[in-house]
């Protein structure tokens, strides 16, 4: 028996996951979690096969939230759920250590299979994901010209977070944002927060 945990902060999407899996004879919810804080609190020290996390929740970021539980379990398997499948959020979940990733787009069976396979030791990742991925290692990336932390300030800008926001899930100081902010604008040759949005919906990184 696949033993699952679900971490979405919206209630429906994680009940409409448990409802699916439920009728699956090979897989049991094991538990379901609203926000990264009462995840890691109940995960840290619990033996499961998979947890299915969505990057984004009110209190941390899933991608953070893996992070901390791999540090405790080195072998904690996940798969991250996004509405977002580009190429650079795609690699930073397997570089947090993610197993699997599956776009909110994909349809009920495809959770079911990414499961299945992220369980039994293999890696998934749902076609638009993988094909983002491909298509990334033939052509430079717009962000080639950003650090790593300023990649990762200029995915949480670009979903709209505040600089207090990002400070908090990155542990770093709201000054340190600001920099790294007015860094990736001045590399990226952009006046502002609208402006990396355009950016990213021009260059694919961010779903329309």
């Amino acid at each position: 028996m696949i033993s699952v945990a679900l971490v979405d902060d919206h209630l429906m999407v994680r009940s409409g996951f448990a409802q699916l899996l439920s009728v699956e004879a090979d897989i049991e919810v094991h538990s379901q979690h609203g926000c990264a804080l009462d995840a890691y609190q109940a995960l840290a020290n619990t033996k499961l096969d998979v947890a299915v996390i969505d990057i984004s929740m009110p209190d941390e970021s899933g991608l953070v939230l893996l992070g901390k539980l791999r540090k405790v379990q080195p072998n904690f398997k996940a798969i991250i759920l996004s509405i977002y499948d580009s190429a650079s959020f795609v690699s930073q979940a397997i570089e947090a250590g993610a197993c699997g990733y599956l776009s909110k787009r994909c349809g009920p069976g495809e959770l079911v299979a990414a499961i299945r396979t992220v369980a039994k030791g293999d890696r998934y990742l749902c076609a638009d994901a993988l094909f983002n991925l491909s298509n990334a290692a033939s052509t430079p990336s717009p962000l080639n010209v950003l650090t790593k932390r300023e990649t990762e300030v200029f995915n949480h800008l670009i979903q709209g977070k505040d600089v207090k926001h990002i400070g908090n899930e990155l542990f770093i100081s709201h000054k340190t944002i600001h920099v790294h902010r007015a860094n990736i604008l001045s590399k990226l040759d952009l006046q502002n927060n609208v402006d990396l949005i355009r950016f990213a919906l021009r260059h694919k990184l961010l779903a329309e």
